[in-house]
């Protein structure tokens, strides 16, 4: 026997309808189940790249902690560092500033002739010896150097000079010793206070006798080119106030 379809046939479509609305649903369900998804996966990948950086910040900042504190243990160093050039700035510019008695002294040995003796030299700066120089320095409560500062009794512009009393062989011998004077480096003017023989009947001083009778004994003053005013440096905070003086 032959199997008979006793549905009507208008029916029959509307079945077919149905089926495939309900096929259609279902896809819809799963389109919807696939973009959950998705999305869960994307917050997953965020959440991760997230909690990485966090890591990370965290890395960073105990790397900067243990770096903050290295350079915090290094501060004295730092600091003594900074104290060590202010006081060779300070020298440094005092040394240029000041004059140099040890090289007048060998000057003066160099250009003296030898029919000229000294009996007495005194050696002035301005119009007194200058005292000994000072040094003071001071560290502030966060531990950095306070500025040196580095003073002398004698100012800017004083003028070293030498009074030099002794014998000469003669009167040119004199003239010759004046010129010779005037080579030594820094000199300015060399002026002859006095010059004058010992005769053969006066006693003369005591100065003069010693010199031998006939032998002229002179008196002479070097004056120097006036002392420089040091200049402060503008990096290192440290003050020149004056040159050295006589004695340094």
């Amino acid at each position: 026997m032959r199997a008979v379809n006793l549905i009507p046939s208008d029916e029959r479509r509307g079945a077919a309808a149905v089926v495939g609305r309900s096929q259609g649903a279902a896809y819809g369900v799963l389109g919807l189940i696939a973009g959950v998804a998705i999305l869960a996966l994307m917050w997953g990948v965020a959440r991760h790249q997230i909690s990485s950086r966090h890591s990370e910040a965290a890395s960073l900042a105990a790397q900067t902690s243990r770096a903050q504190e290295s350079a915090n243990q290094l501060t004295p160093y730092t600091s003594f560092i900074a104290l060590r050039e202010q006081r060779e700035q300070a020298v440094s510019q005092l040394v240029d500033s000041r004059f140099d008695w040890a090289h007048a002294f060998h000057e003066l040995g160099r250009v003296l002739p030898i029919e000229a003796s000294i009996s007495s030299l005194e050696g002035t700066v301005g119009a007194e010896a200058a005292a000994a120089t000072t040094t003071s320095s001071a560290t502030n409560p966060s531990g950095a150097p306070a500025a040196s500062t580095v003073t002398s009794a004698t100012p800017p512009g004083s003028v070293p000079t030498f009074t030099l009393k002794g014998c000469a062989t003669s009167q040119a011998a004199v003239a010759l010793t004046l010129e010779r004077l005037r080579l030594i480096d820094g000199v300015n003017t060399v002026s002859l206070q006095s010059s004058a023989k010992q005769s053969s009947s006066g006693a003369g001083s005591a100065g003069e006798g010693a010199c031998g009778v006939g032998k002229p004994t002179f008196s002479v003053q070097v004056a120097f080119d006036a002392l420089p005013a040091a200049t402060a440096s503008s990096t290192a905070g440290t003050k020149i106030t004056t040159a050295t003086g006589a004695g340094q």
